[in-house]
């Protein structure tokens, strides 16, 4: 199947906006790591690589809107599905928390696993609208 000029483009920004962020998040380690930095350096250093995870939102809502109405369905209600499963999973290792010595969880999961979960569900939600 070829891909459209909307996927192509999709695929092109997300390669270029993934190799920042691959290289602002090493960069950002390599300085911390071998230099002595004060405070707010270092925080603006950790932040660095948040600037291409938000430019993912304007690349993947061009990449929505430019989808016809079912894939632009699938895509958001996989979404959806990504975002309430690891609501619910993270509110209930914190309940769970709260009454045994489990580890906390680190903040940075969050989002791979609602990319992950989001992505499982867009093949078994898929399937219904075929």
């Amino acid at each position: 199947m070829a891909m459209t000029p909307a996927a192509k483009t999709y695929l092109r920004r997300m390669l270029l906006i993934f190799t920042l962020y691959t290289v602002l998040l090493f960069g950002a380690v390599w300085t911390d790591n071998h230099f002595e930095l004060a405070q707010p350096v270092r925080i603006i250093l950790s932040l660095l690589p948040v600037l291409p995870v938000i430019a993912c939102i304007g690349t993947i809502m061009a990449f929505v809107r430019a989808m016809d109405e079912v894939q632009a369905r699938i895509v958001l209600e996989s979404a959806l599905i990504g975002a309430i499963v690891v609501a619910v999973a993270s509110f209930t290792y914190g309940m769970l928390r709260g009454v045994t010595d489990w580890p906390g969880i680190y903040e940075f999961w969050y989002l791979p696993a609602f990319i992950g979960v989001s992505g499982i569900s867009q093949i078994f939600v898929k399937r219904r609208y075929q």
